[in-house]
This record gives C-alpha cells, structure tokens and sequence, in this order.
C-alpha cells in the first residue's frame, strides 16, 4: 500500500511540475497575472505533495537508536504543514480575491479558458489518482461499543485536498472565463473563488486540528473511559491510574497505565494477565499498550484517566 501511495505522489508531482510551466508559459503569454498567479498556487501544491511523499519515505524507515519509533509521526507532520499551508494560501486567495472587487482585472478571456481547462483535466486526474490511494475510509467494528471508527492516512488526505483545491479553482476559472468572454461579467471570477476558497478552508481544518492535537500526543477523542473499563474488567485488578493515550499516525493507537493488583501475584501470572488485558484493548483499537504492575501501595494514587 505504501509503494502505491508513493508512485501515486511521485505521478501526481511530475504531472503538476508541467502544469506549472505550462500555465506561467499561458500566463506571459497572454498577459494574464491571474494565471500566473494560479501557477505559482501550483508551485506551492508541488512542495506540499513532495513533503508528503518524503513522509511515505520516513513513514517506512525502520527504527534505530536514534529513532527508536522510527517515523512514525511522519503522516501528521506532513498532514500538519500541508494543512496549514493550504488554509494560508486560500485565505490569501480570499483576500485577492475582495481586492478585485475593487480593482477588476482585465482578462484575456480565450487563453484562460483553454489554459484553465488543460489545468482542470491535469488537477483532475491528479486528484482522481489520490482518492483512490490512501483517503479512503477504513471502518473497524467495535464489538463492545457497536460503532465503527473512520480511519483515514491525513497525509494523503491532505494532499488529496490540495489537489482537489487545485481542481475547483481550475473550474472556477474556466467558469469565469467563459462567463466573462459571452457577458462581460468580470466579477464571476471572484465570486467562485471566494466560495470556493471558503470550502477548502471548511474540509482541510478539521485535518489540521487532528494533525496538531496528534503531534502534541492528544487521545484523539479516543474514549478513556471504556478504556479504564476495559482495563479494570479482571478482578485481579483494583485500580488504574497514570492512564496516558495518544495517537502517533491515522492508523495507530498506542498508551500506557499503572494497574495496582489486588494481591501479589508470581511473574507468570503477571505476564499472563497482562497478555489478556492487551488482547481485550486490541479488540477496541488500542494497537500496543504498556502496563506497569503495582502493588496495593500505589492503590491510593490519583487516577489520570478520570472523565471530566
């Protein structure tokens, strides 16, 4: 799956390397600072699908003594810079585009539409490729609670969503330029960007939340509760506390917890208690999780997992 993510970016990144050249060659050429300017958009969208592919690269290293996770991180990282900078980009097109308002730009309206629609079909596609490698949703049923949880790889999501950003303001462009060319009708252009620089905003923010709670090891909404519950299901157990859970990529839950037992119990016994409380965690999700045995000494700790 990984290898096809990474051909998938390396297709998407060649195909937009020539949609950049192609639409500043357009732009000079017809005097059009709005292709251009959708160029240089371009550009950008290059170096973000690069730091998504460098992070397929990382993503499969193996870990080492430096890196004793490895780069695991790599999917939020990525999915993190590619977000912020989409967002920030499409706030300037929002500003550019209230300017405009006030100072209409003349446009050649012949070549847009032509350079826009070979820009629509190559942002098109690029997006059609990343839909199907990656974004998808992954459903995982939950024996216990009766849901499923939607897992998705933010890092190809992220560059999914540059792309089809790409794409909408490719369309909205051939748009314009065809109103503007039988009507005469300048402002069209803005007006589509405008609304659709404020969906893009709308769908990448919530991948830029996860991304940012992510890295600074958040739970990822995972419910503690059930997971204390689920922990606390052996009677040899008494208590929980330390309970710490955070979520390093799309696909992986991992933690860790004190347990206090209630009597004392020989090493075989502890090993074997320990290996069904992960098996019970792995059937919620939790994919690896560190336990540290206590005695009734630590029975009076303060729980970490308490929900507020």
């Amino acid at each position: 799956m990984q290898e096809s993510k990474k051909i998938t970016l390396q297709k998407v990144i060649l195909l937009n390397i020539i949609l950049v050249i192609a639409e500043i060659a357009a732009g000079i050429f017809s005097g059009s600072m709005a292709l251009v300017a959708d160029a240089f958009h371009n550009l950008g969208d290059v170096l973000a699908l690069f730091i998504s592919l460098v992070a397929i690269v990382y993503g499969a290293k193996e870990v080492s003594i430096k890196m004793t996770f490895g780069y695991i991180k790599a999917e939020m990282m990525a999915a993190f810079v590619n977000s912020l900078f989409l967002i920030i980009t499409m706030l300037f097109i929002l500003f550019e585009s209230f300017m405009r308002f006030y100072n209409p730009h003349v446009i050649d309206a012949p070549i847009v539409i032509v350079a826009s629609l070979i820009a629509l079909m190559i942002n098109g596609y690029s997006t059609y490729l990343l839909r199907h490698s990656g974004v998808e949703y992954h459903h995982h049923d939950d024996e216990h609670h009766h849901h499923e949880d939607e897992k998705k790889d933010l890092n190809m999501s992220s560059a999914y969503l540059h792309m089809l950003g790409d794409a909408v303001i490719s369309l909205s462009v051939t748009i314009g330029g065809v109103v503007i060319y039988f009507f005469n009708i300048v402002s069209i252009d803005t007006i589509l960007s405008i609304i659709f620089s404020v969906y893009i905003i709308k769908e990448t923010f919530p991948i830029l939340k996860t991304s940012f709670l992510a890295l600074m090891d958040s739970s990822g909404g995972v419910d503690m509760q059930s997971i204390e519950n689920t922990i606390l299901q052996s009677e040899q157990i008494s208590s929980v506390h330390d309970l710490h859970i955070y979520t390093p990529n799309s696909q992986e839950i991992y933690g860790s917890a004190h347990i206090v037992l209630c009597e004392n119990l020989s090493l075989e016994m502890i090993e074997e208690l320990l290996e069904s409380v992960r098996s019970d965690l792995a059937k919620i999700g939790i994919n690896h999780f560190i336990m540290q045995p206590e005695t009734q000494k630590y029975s009076d700790d303060n729980k970490s997992c308490e929900v507020h």
